[in-house]
């Protein structure tokens, strides 16, 4: 295990970081009462589960799980070699304001506000328990955050890959990548996976997958029958929870929603959510479209469509062959704009579109963040072009333009047919 995979400061300068230890800037955590306004919109019984479950998991992501928990950021982490190896894997991105304020203790104001937010959990030891924190080198602010966040982490792992998703050019490089990954989880934990084990972990995402695409496609075709809130709440809570328990859940939900029959208005208008992830609790834009009556039927999003889409598609059943499957299913399908191929991205939304007769899209982006917005001109001359309506929206935590949002959403709106 090489000291740089620990701490990327040395010692003798984390003595001087106290801005996780000394001062503390306290944030409520009572976000039952905040989740208490979607349980009433939500009319689905199965989804109290996930409603209790997400309200109460990010106050302490993993405790009591009796397992290692491996706190990651970001969708190229691979879960299944965590998973073979007896850990628990927990996504850790935050969209909580008051989490985002307290992060400017490490880190300055004007920069992406997921990040912001990410270091103000770490900031009030909402991740205390967190036994080894990943970070991919994905954007820039995620590369800085294995600096910045090393005097309140015990260990850090740095994932660095090449953006470029291109699998005939990069296939061996993620697969080497991969392999280094996965051999300082097996040092770590002292475990000795056998390729059954990594078999198996394959299979029970692959469950998962099975049931997120019939939820998916359900919705789809009748938003009505699970509304936005709940359809996010159900994606985001898979970051927290054991795979098996998330696949039984939620095939649950897929039974009482697909029974329930709801059918669309004549007139009512579906779009897709592309951009920035959506986690709770700032579910602004969905608010916002929900009293507009807009209906988000469908996302390419990496806090739900991008995370639990894509199965692990194994054709050599060796360790080696399940790392390159693992690739396959983790960057070389990837619409992240942090990575070369914004043709994937392109391609998606207008199969998705298509192929559910949604009548435009809304790319949603949160201020600061450079590598989504960077690709919004590209979006709109390519949509212009084979006429679909687009609505891009650039926004934080905040609530002060919800007004504003409101109007650009209700014009947007009428221009759909």
């Amino acid at each position: 295990m090489t000291m740089e995979n620990k701490k990327f400061i040395s010692k003798e300068y984390l003595a001087s970081l106290k801005y996780f230890s000394e001062k503390r800037r306290e944030v409520p955590a009572d976000y039952g009462s905040e989740m208490e306004k979607y349980r009433q919109a939500s009319g689905l019984e199965s989804m109290k589960f996930f409603h209790d479950t997400l309200a109460g998991e990010l106050k302490s992501p993993g405790e009591n799980r009796n397992l290692p928990v491996v706190g990651y950021l970001c969708n190229p982490i691979p879960e299944e070699l965590i998973i073979a190896c007896g850990a628990l894997p927990v996504r850790l991105c935050s969209a909580d304001s008051r989490c985002a304020e307290a992060g400017e203790e490490a880190v300055p104001g004007d920069i992406c506000p997921m990040v912001k937010s990410t270091c103000g959990d770490f900031y009030n030891h909402i991740n205390d328990n967190i036994d080894l924190l990943v970070v991919p080198a994905t954007c820039d602010g995620k590369v800085k955050l294995a600096e910045i966040l090393s005097p309140a982490v015990k260990e850090i792992y740095l994932l660095d890959m090449p953006r470029n998703t291109d699998y005939m050019k990069n296939i061996e490089v993620w697969t080497d990548a991969y392999t280094r990954f996965y051999e300082y989880l097996r040092d770590k934990f002292r475990a000795r996976p056998t390729r059954n084990d990594l078999m198996d972990a394959c299979r029970i995402t692959n469950e998962r997958t099975r049931i997120f695409r019939k939820i998916y496609e359900y919705r789809a075709r009748h938003p009505l029958a699970l509304n936005s809130f709940d359809y996010f709440i159900l994606s985001q809570s898979s970051f927290l929870l054991p795979p098996e328990e998330w696949t039984e859940k939620a095939g649950a939900v897929y039974k009482e929603c697909s029974s329930r029959g709801k059918i669309m208005p004549g007139d009512a208008k579906k779009i897709l959510l592309a951009g920035s992830p959506i986690l709770f609790p700032n579910f602004k834009i969905l608010d916002i479209l929900e009293e507009t009556g807009c209906h988000a039927a469908a996302d390419v999003m990496c806090s739900a469509y991008g995370h639990l889409y894509d199965p692990v598609e194994i054709d050599e059943e060796t360790e080696y062959g399940i790392l390159r499957a693992l690739t396959l299913k983790y960057i070389a399908p990837s619409i992240c704009p942090c990575f070369v191929g914004i043709n994937k991205l392109m391609n998606t939304i207008l199969d998705t579109v298509q192929e559910y007769g949604l009548n435009g899209v809304i790319y949603y982006n949160l201020r600061l963040c450079q590598v989504f917005e960077i690709q919004t001109t590209i979006l709109r001359n390519i949509l212009k072009e084979k006429g679909i309506p687009l609505l891009v929206l650039k926004t934080d935590f905040s609530k002060e333009d919800t007004g504003q949002l409101k109007t650009r959403i209700e014009a947007f709106m009428e221009m759909l047919v």
